[in-house]
């Protein structure tokens, strides 16, 4: 692996595991667990773009009746930064799950200021359709070396 791959994957660990969040109802939050499955980089003249795919499960805080206390979902992160430079220039974070009743939840994170990552509903089915655009706060609790973290998240 080189260098500037090794830099770029711990820069982007250090800095983009909070956003490996959970979504769904707007009155509760809760923590996750994240470990990236994979990474590739594009290295450009002026640029490097990093991706990275994570398994997460989503521990739920209060969950209402009818809804899951714990799932799984699937997420990748798209990372620019400037060649020779550590802090990235963008981030997305996109979250794919579906529940163990077969409804269909898709969130997008971004990075704050103050290091959190504010994550969106961008789209649900059946009990998650109520809370497209629903917002939470998340941020990283633990990082597990180099591929894996804690996190936590609540209602924005």
């Amino acid at each position: 692996m080189s260098i500037i791959r090794k830099f770029l994957l711990s820069a982007a660990i250090i800095v983009t595991p909070a956003a490996l969040l959970a979504g769904g109802h707007s009155a509760f939050g809760g923590h996750g667990t994240s470990v990236i499955t994979g990474s590739s980089t594009m290295e450009g003249k002026t640029g490097v773009l990093l991706s990275q795919t994570s398994e997460d499960v989503w521990i739920w805080d209060n969950a209402p009746e009818g809804y899951p206390t714990a799932s799984t979902a699937s997420c990748m992160q798209y990372i620019a930064f400037a060649t020779g430079q550590m802090m990235p220039l963008g981030f997305i974070n996109v979250c794919q799950q579906v529940d163990v009743d077969g409804d269909v939840n898709l969130l997008q994170a971004n990075p704050q200021a103050d290091g959190s990552f504010l994550v969106t509903q961008i789209a649900g089915t059946g009990k998650w359709a109520a809370f497209t655009g629903a917002q939470w706060v998340g941020k990283t609790d633990v990082n597990i070396g180099p591929n894996a973290s804690v996190y936590s998240f609540a209602p924005k």
